[in-house]
């Protein structure tokens, strides 16, 4: 059996924010730039940078002229934030496209950018993408740490839908792992702060990871009771996801967990209902011209009839599956899909074409391993070229880190010289002006005493004068004696 592994989203509420995004876009090409980083031209940068990453996943030819549009003005008007911006979302377009040395690329360039401007959400999101790109190439340990370096700057920032989504990758990681207790623990702590947030889509999205992780346990318990436990489980959360994508309007969504419930109840023996939810999968499947949720249900449907001995629908359905699985290049589905129809033939006594189609499973899981090998080989040399660029990155970040060091020990030394001297001129200022003070003081203390002899001074001759004064008032003048005498002498 197929599990639908698809956790996407892509609903009318997302169409709508396309169409508001295109209007503004339009909107900005109608007046003329300013040729600097006034608001319009910003907001350009912006609206770019928006529909650019909207239209990734449905119209990435588009999408990646838009978002280059976005970085040549950014880089025009000399703005580093925005320019940062693009370069990551080049680097989720090219990592979408499984080009991971060069998402690598672009995502370092906004990482340094960031670290630059301490712009600390967009480091957060940055080594997040980093990290999705080492956990795409399979190499776990260099993802989680990505996603934890992440995760903790978004826990430092408070920003909650970083953390929820940080928390569900590394939660993907684990499930790739099949660490299973991890893997809920991150998708549960991921779940609540999305209910907190009110965030539907990322709802949706773990309670259907959640669905997946207890189905992965239950077919991997052999304990009945308990697998039996675990795929209940699985029910109850593929329910609620498909509850929500409906409310939602998310058919995409509802496709896919339509199949997983399918699933489910085809590994617990309830085949009536493991065919109608089949069924209902695989109409809407048809209806968004899903080809690979339609090649794969048309498989379990097909092997589910084989398990109940409906052998000419089984037939028709597994035929069916694999003309469709050999359009999209699908080739584990042609592998397994294969061994199935040659098993049924084997079975219904017609050997000749048991052996023609046990044949080509054997061709597809043969094309498989050399591709294995292949990637593998292809992995190693990405992670080469991974770890040179970053040791590139790296080198020239201590580099510059030196030089910041050198600088700010070469200023803190001119810092120091000027405190001194400044705090030498106040010391020597202070004691001029104590001198001051002092020789103020003292001129002030002998203008007093002068003042004071003065006043000493004037107040003796003014004492010489009074005593002169009654001198003068008490005894005769000598011309008054001599005058007195000489009559006195006549006589």
């Amino acid at each position: 059996m197929f599990t639908v592994y698809l956790s996407t989203v892509y609903c009318s509420a997302q169409q709508s924010k396309i169409d508001s995004l295109l209007l503004l876009v339009k909107k900005d090409n109608a007046s003329p730039l300013r040729g600097n980083r006034g608001g319009l031209d910003t907001n350009k940068v912006n609206h770019l940078n928006a529909l650019g990453w909207e239209l990734k996943s449905s119209n990435p030819d588009t999408s990646i002229i838009l978002l280059s549009q976005a970085l040549t003005l950014a880089e025009k008007i000399k703005w580093e934030k925005g320019k940062a911006n693009a370069l990551r979302n080049i680097g989720g377009y090219n990592s979408d496209k499984g080009n991971y040395p060069e998402a690598l690329k672009y995502y370092l360039d906004a990482l340094k950018i960031n670290e630059e401007l301490n712009d600390k959400n967009g480091i957060a999101k940055t080594l997040g993408n980093i990290g999705i790109v080492y956990g795409d190439k399979g190499d776990y340990p260099k993802a989680l740490d990505y996603y934890f370096r992440a995760l903790k700057m978004a826990e430092e920032l408070g920003n909650k839908n970083l953390i929820a989504i940080w928390l569900g990758n590394i939660g993907n990681v684990y499930a790739a792992q099949s660490d299973y207790p991890k893997a809920l623990d991150h998708y549960f702590r991921s779940l609540k702060i999305r209910e907190e947030l009110g965030n539907k889509n990322g709802i949706t999205i773990q309670l259907g990871n959640i669905g997946l992780v207890y189905a992965g346990q239950a077919e991997h318990t052999p304990d009945h009771s308990h697998r039996l436990e675990l795929s209940n489980k699985a029910l109850d959360y593929y329910f609620r996801a498909l509850k929500m994508s409906e409310e939602l309007g998310n058919k995409r969504g509802m496709a896919i967990r339509l199949g997983n419930i399918g699933l489910v109840y085809d590994e617990q023996g309830d085949y009536p209902k493991a065919l109608d939810y089949y069924f209902r999968a695989l109409k809407m499947s048809e209806e968004l011209g899903y080809k690979e949720l339609k090649a794969n249900t048309l498989g379990n449907i097909g092997v589910l009839y084989t398990q109940i001995g409906i052998f000419v629908e089984a037939e028709k359905y597994l035929n069916h599956s694999l003309a469709l699985c050999d359009s999209i290049g699908a080739l584990d589905n042609i592998k397994d899909f294969e061994l199935y129809l040659s098993q049924l033939y084997d079975t219904t006594g017609r050997h000749k074409l048991a052996l023609e189609h046990y044949k080509k499973y054997i061709a597809a899981r043969d094309s498989i391993a050399n591709d294995e090998n292949t990637k593998k080989q292809t992995r190693t040399e990405m992670n080469y070229e991974f770890e040179k660029k970053e040791a590139a990155a790296k080198a020239e970040s201590d580099k510059q880190a030196a030089v910041a060091e050198a600088e700010s020990k070469k200023q803190k030394i001119i810092l120091w010289f000027t405190v001194c001297g400044l705090l030498f001129t106040v010391v020597f200022a202070g004691f001029i002006y104590r001198a001051l003070r002092i020789t103020q003081k003292q001129k002030q203390l002998i203008e007093q005493q002068k003042q004071m002899v003065e006043e000493k001074q004037n107040e003796i001759l003014a004492s010489i004068r009074y005593a002169k004064r009654i001198q003068d008032a008490i005894l005769p003048k000598e011309k008054y004696i001599d005058k007195t005498f000489k009559r006195l002498m006549k006589k």
